[in-house]
């Protein structure tokens, strides 16, 4: 019983756009799925601190634009989409 009710009392983070000024959508910049936890606003600070420290003074306009060539990148889906 514990366990169900531990399971439903968890809080799932929703993705956010203020998650890009962290230069984080899901799988950006470094295609790395990020979990639960990790999706808080301080702790997507510290990765890309961490992880990226080159692009820690890039602004919201590069992120942005870094999600827009990912969402049109081709995929396997849109190659062989029928026209």
């Amino acid at each position: 019983m514990t366990d169900a009710m531990s399971e439903s009392n968890k809080k799932c983070r929703q993705y956010s756009v203020d998650y890009l000024k962290f230069g984080f959508i899901p799988s950006l910049p470094d295609k790395q799925v990020l979990g639960n936890d990790a999706m808080k606003p301080s702790k997507l600070q510290d990765h890309l601190r961490r992880c990226h420290p080159d692009k820690t003074e890039k602004d919201l306009k590069y992120f942005q634009t870094l999600k827009d060539k990912f969402q049109k990148r081709p995929t396997l889906d849109r190659m062989f989409a029928k026209k």
